[in-house]
Parts: C-alpha cells; sequence; structure tokens
C-alpha cells in the first residue's frame, strides 16, 4: 500500500479546498474510500501524497429543497436507498441501481460524489441521475457552480463536488440491464424516465461513460463483449427500460 505523508480534516468546505489547491503536496479527497483506498492498496493512485478527509463538512445530508432534492457529495449509497424521498424517486430507481453498483459492504461506503467523480462506463446508479436530470454542485471555497450531470466534467483539484439536485417530479420509471450473471456489474444497461412531460434513457457501456441515450456512442471493444455486441444490445434494454417505464 502507498505511504500517505499527510492527513487532513477540514472542519469546512472552504478550507478542503484550500487544501486541495496546495501545490506542494499532491492531496486527494476522501469521502467514502471505496475507489481511492483500493488505488492506494494497488499503487494505482502513485500520484497521492496525503487526503483531505471530508468526513466534517456536512455534506452527507439528504434534503428537499422546494421542487428539487439535494443529496449532498459524501451521502453514500445505502443512505439514499434507504432515505424518504430520495430512496422513492421516480419509483425507487435510485435504490434499485445502487444495487449493482456493489455489495452491501461497498454501497455503506460508496459516495454519490463519488459515484459522479468516477464516472464508471458500467454506473447504473450514475445512469440513473443522468435520466433523473440530475445537476452536479461544485464549491471553489467561495462560492458554488451548477452544471447538468450531462454537461459536467471532472474539476480540477482547486474545486470540490458538493451536493447533487434532482428535479422533484411525478415520474415512472424502467432499469434494463445485460450482464455475465445476475450479480455481475452490467456489460450494457438503460434507465428510462417518464411523465410530468419527460421521456429520457440514460445508457451504460456504449462509451466511457453512462450518457443519455441518443449517441453518437464509442462503444469499448473488450473481453466483455464487442463494440458491435454493446451497441445492438443498448437497442434492447432501452426498449425494456422504455416499456418497463410506460407501465
Amino acid at each position: 500500500m502507498a505511504i500517505l505523508a499527510e492527513y487532513h480534516k477540514p472542519g469546512s468546505v472552504m478550507e478542503a479546498v484550500a487544501l486541495l489547491r496546495r501545490t506542494d503536496v499532491r492531496l486527494r479527497p476522501l469521502a467514502g474510500g471505496s475507489q481511492l483506498v483500493g488505488a492506494l492498496e494497488t499503487r494505482a493512485a502513485a500520484d497521492v501524497d496525503g487526503v483531505v478527509d471530508l468526513a466534517a463538512l456536512g455534506l452527507n445530508r439528504i434534503e428537499a429543497d422546494g421542487d428539487s432534492l439535494r443529496i449532498g457529495a459524501t451521502a453514500t449509497l445505502s443512505d439514499v436507498g434507504n432515505h424518504p424521498p430520495a430512496g422513492e424517486v421516480a419509483g425507487g430507481i435510485l435504490r434499485r441501481t445502487a444495487h449493482y453498483e456493489g455489495p452491501v459492504n461497498l454501497r455503506n461506503a460508496a459516495t454519490v460524489g463519488g459515484v459522479v467523480a468516477g464516472a464508471e462506463m458500467d454506473s447504473e446508479f450514475y445512469a440513473a441521475l443522468l435520466a433523473l436530470d440530475a445537476s452536479v454542485i461544485v464549491s471553489d471555497g467561495e462560492g458554488e457552480t451548477v452544471t447538468p450531470l450531462a454537461d459536467f466534467v471532472i474539476p480540477s483539484s482547486h474545486h470540490l463536488i458538493t451536493a447533487v439536485t434532482i428535479p422533484i417530479r411525478s415520474l415512472r420509471s424502467g432499469h434494463a440491464r445485460i450482464a455475465r450473471t445476475p450479480s455481475d456489474r452490467c456489460i450494457v444497461a438503460a434507465v428510462a424516465v417518464i411523465g410530468d412531460g419527460v421521456e429520457r434513457v440514460a445508457l451504460c457501456g456504449v462509451g466511457d461513460r453512462p450518457v443519455l441515450a441518443g449517441g453518437p456512442f464509442t462503444p469499448p471493444d473488450n473481453w466483455k463483449g464487442s463494440a458491435e455486441y454493446r451497441l445492438a444490445m443498448a437497442a434492447v434494454v432501452s426498449e425494456r427500460a422504455r416499456a418497463e417505464a410506460a407501465q
């Protein structure tokens, strides 16, 4: 495991961002640690000298704010699934897709901000956020910016993801996936939401991150599935998810 030279636990977002801006040492934010700790253990994160622990920043709150739902960046996937109304959004699609991020011990640690920052191509929870028209709130220590997740680019180390917001609407959802086994990460998957004048479908497995349907797509060609197979199956799961959402 990589040896860390520094550990910090700031008490405010401003302090956290100031630490991440330091140029004399390479610091990374630490939330649930489900990705970073593994990378440190395998030395895949060789460019990390220390961590900034976000546990004391109060970013784990989940609350309705007018016509939107605000989910703090350090809220875990289990927190979301167990929280009304977050766990019930669009018929429970966030709780349902969180199940496929990993076993319960991982869901108890993995955070919403970590899923957004990781943007893994097979993250069905990320796809659900996309389909729900989520936006990402990022702080530079002095103010916040709000960006639709569909347009979001991972910020520099001078910024920190603080929350995700989801419009509160009356929606139905559908979800379909193809994987080697029911418990495996997906090869391709689709999440559809319909209602209140909205129809959106998001896909996993057809690019380097989950994307909204409509393309163009740049599917990988690897041992899990060829590019041609992924494109063909994306059409299948899209129709299945739409059909379920339309019921």
